[in-house]
Order: structure tokens, then sequence, then C-alpha cells
């Protein structure tokens, strides 16, 4: 019995509890609404708040851009920039007086280009450009109208005094008339003095130009006389040179017998090609102590060093016949030199000037058919004959032996070597 009352007891304080706890809950519940509640309509006031704001802000866009299209007046619509398209979504802009900054734009560069002045980074720039050069454009402009009143001012001035001045011309003008009559006749005579004054003056100009010439012309031919003197004395200068370096005098030989033996027509000497020397080339043969010619030889065949020689006309072939160490003598041959040679004269068979040239050509020299600077040596031949054709001329009175004597060329006569030329 007394459990049953304990347990009866107990079930009144779990209900109790149980509606503490819901109690409690359904506070704590209404708690958290009331503290969300509020923080929702402080954020719809907040929220209406800006959207007031908003609403004030595109009604201030809304009366710019009115306000600003009728002072442009440029209409038309605003797409956004090129390449952004994706940023705007579904938005749109409508407002009245909406502009199209491009074409905008394109007025200001018209303008700037018409106006004829400098681009400016902003409309104010570009206005007091524009303000600048039609201010300056007005004050040109006074300018020249202060200077068009002054012109006319000095117009009126200027017609008094024109007025005053064709008066006085009118008055002087017979004065003047009659004065100019006696100076052009005082002109005229004084110029027909000055004419006879200059024609006197340009007859002793042109007589002393005269005789300017003609010292001019001699002294020119003074200085080209002396100066062909100069080259020819140096010509000659040069050609003695050469001519000095390469003769030898008389008592020299030119070579000399290496190997001959009594009995044998044939010999060695020491000239060979090194020396220049010329198959056909004839030299006397002298004994090594000197005296009269022994014999003659001939070039019959070269070496480097030394060459062949066939001998003939010796006079006497028994007791003084060519020998080792006799000497060579040609007056036309020198050892490793080329003579330039003139052929002057008259020459006729069996030594005619052709055979004769030909020849000296095979012994290695230089035969010229013109007597000028730069000859070695001179053949001379026979006297020529005269221009009348009826006798014969002095070979030393032709102009070619004066040139020769004066370039001091060396000279030789024809029967002088007739010995040593084989034709």
């Amino acid at each position: 019995m007394h459990n049953r009352q304990t347990g009866a007891a107990h079930v009144p304080i779990m209900f109790f509890l149980i509606l503490l706890v819901m109690f409690l809950g359904a506070l704590g519940f209404a708690y958290v609404q009331q503290t969300k509640n509020a923080e929702v309509v402080k954020a719809r006031n907040v929220a209406i708040s800006e959207a007031n704001v908003l609403k004030q802000k595109e009604l201030l866009i809304t009366h710019y851009m009115e306000d600003f299209g009728k002072v442009i007046n440029q209409p038309g619509k605003y797409a956004g920039r090129p390449g952004s398209a994706a940023l705007y979504g579904d938005a749109t802009l409508e407002y009245d007086g909406l502009m199209d900054p491009v074409k905008v734009k394109e007025v200001l560069d018209l303008a700037v280009k018409n106006a004829e002045v400098s681009v400016a980074s902003s409309l104010e720039g570009l206005l007091g450009s524009l303000i600048a050069k039609i201010q300056a454009r007005d004050q040109r402009v006074a300018e020249v109208t202060l200077e068009k009143d002054k012109a006319l001012s000095d117009k009126e001035t200027g017609d008094g005094r024109y007025t005053t001045v064709s008066n006085d011309a009118q008055k002087t003008a017979s004065e003047t008339s009659t004065n100019l009559d006696q100076a052009v006749a005082d002109f005229d005579s004084a110029k027909s003095d000055r004419d006879r004054r200059i024609t006197a003056l340009q007859n002793n100009l042109k007589s002393k130009v005269d005789e300017l010439t003609t010292y001019k012309e001699e002294a020119l031919a003074r200085e080209k006389a002396l100066d062909g003197r100069i080259g020819l004395l140096q010509t000659q200068l040069s050609a003695m040179s050469e001519k000095m370096a390469m003769r030898q005098p008389p008592n020299v030989a030119d070579g000399k017998v290496l190997v001959a033996k009594n009995g044998i027509p044939t010999a060695f000497i020491n000239l060979g090609r090194k020396d220049m020397l010329q198959p056909g080339t004839v030299f006397r043969v002298k004994s090594a102590n000197g005296g009269a010619v022994k014999g003659y030889c001939e070039v019959t065949r070269i070496e480097d060093e030394r060459a062949e020689v066939r001998l003939y006309d010796f006079s006497d072939p028994i007791a003084n016949y060519a020998s080792e160490g006799d000497l060579l003598f040609n007056d036309l041959y020198t050892p490793r030199v080329t003579r330039t040679m003139f052929l002057m004269g008259r020459f006729s068979a069996p030594y005619q000037k052709d055979q004769v040239a030909n020849l000296l050509r095979r012994l290695g020299n230089r035969v010229v058919t013109k007597m000028a600077p730069g000859v070695d040596t001179v053949l001379l031949g026979n006297n020529p004959v005269n221009e009348a054709g009826d006798g014969f001329a002095t070979i030393q009175d032709s102009p070619e032996f004066k040139m020769a004597n004066e370039l001091r060329v060396e000279f030789t006569y024809l029967s002088k070597i007739a010995d040593l030329i084989k034709l």
C-alpha cells in the first residue's frame, strides 16, 4: 500500500518536470525567434534605406543624363564597352537624352579639326583652345580694323598732300621743262666728249692688251723652249747614264776563250745565255797580251755558262792560232745589255738597211726606225741622196744626226764593223 502511494506520487512530479522543460524550450524558442525577427526587421529597414538611396541616385542620374543630353544634344544609345557584353547580362539603359560617346567624340574631333587647334585631353581644355583661337582671331580682326582705319586716315592725308604736290608740280613743270632741255643739250655734249675719250682709252687699252698678249706668247714660247731644253737635257743625262753603264772601254774585252786547240776549227768561250749571247754573233780574237786581230770566231751553239764558236780567218793558223785566254771583242755587243740602235744614212748592197737591221735584231739588239731619246748606238751608213735627187747630202747636216749628237749617243760606222756582220 505504501509502495503504491509512493509510485503514484512520482507521476505528477515527472509530468511537472516535462512541462517545465517544454515551457523552458518554448520560452527559449520564443526568445530566439524574437531575436531573429528583430534582426530581419533591422535588415529590412537597412534594405529599404539603401533602396531609397538607390532610387534617389537613379533619379539623380536620370536628371543628370536628361540635362546633359539637352546641353550636348547628341542623342543615341549606349550598349556598353566593346567586348564586355557578358558583364552586363540583360541590363539596359533607358534614359532620355542618352548619348553615344563615340558620336560625341567624333563631333569633338571634327570641331578640333575645323577649328585647327590641338587636341585636348578634356572638354574644358578643348573649349579653352577654341575660346583662345576665337579670341586671337577677334584680336586680329580688331588690329586689322585699326590698321584699316589708320590706312584710310593716311589715305585722306595723302590725298591732301597729293593735291598740294600736284599743284606745285604743275607750277614747276614749265620751269623744269626749260631746265631739262638745257640739261639734255649739256648732257649730249658731255656724252659726246665722254664717248670720244672712251674710244681713245679703249684703243689705247686694246693696244696694251695686244702688247701684253705678245709678251705672254713670247714668254710662253721661251718657257716652252726652256722646258723642252730641260727635258732634252734630262733625257740626255738619262741616256748618258744608261750608255755609260753598258759601255765598256775599247781595251776591255767582252769575253775570252776557254778551250782551243791548234788544227781544230771550234772552241769554247766564257759567254752564254746568262750574258744574253745570240747565235751568229762574231767576235774579233786578240791575244791576251794585246796586239792586232788574230782572227774571228762566230757563235754556233749556246749553253748557260759558255758557248761553242767557229774559228776562221786567222792570219797565222800555225804559229798564232786561237788559244786559251785569248780575248774577244765586238763593238755591237756588251754582255747582259740590250742595245737600242738606229740606222742613219744610206745603206747599199750587200749591206742594205733591212738586212742589217734584221741581223742586228738576231744578235739581241733593238732596232728602231726613228731617232729619238733612248737610242744607245747610231750605225752610220753612207751620205743620203739630197732633196733634188741629183747628188748626196752630208749626213752630219741632217736633223737626225744633230739630235743624236745632242743626245750624246754612241756613233759607229758600217765600215768599222763590217767584219763583225755576217749576212
